[in-house]
């Protein structure tokens, strides 16, 4: 069974303590803002993953990386393929 400690602090020294365990704990929970995408052309995507124009298309035909239609040109989101470059990679060191 707990022990009960009572102790004579203040209301506004218990609310301040209160509050900042409440703020730790919600630091945990609520999920950091997300950077602006950055567009990138096709050229500058098939240069960041170090592949051709060929396989980017095959890429993005396959659903390994989202392409993006804007103004008649194709771009890609640079967080997005550095997220699927970390998924290329571990899937291809992988065993199993």
């Amino acid at each position: 069974m707990d022990n009960i400690i009572l102790h004579s602090t203040p209301v506004s020294d218990f609310k301040l303590m209160i509050g900042e365990i409440v703020r730790e704990q919600l630091k945990t929970y609520i999920p950091k803002p997300e950077q602006k995408a950055t567009y990138l052309t096709r050229s500058e995507a098939a240069s960041k993953l170090r592949v051709g124009l060929c396989t980017l298309d095959k890429y993005a035909k396959a659903g390994i990386v989202q392409s993006y239609r804007i103004g008649g040109r194709i771009k890609y989101k640079s967080n997005e393929l550095e997220k699927a470059l970390e998924a290329v990679k571990n899937a291809k060191y992988k065993r199993g």
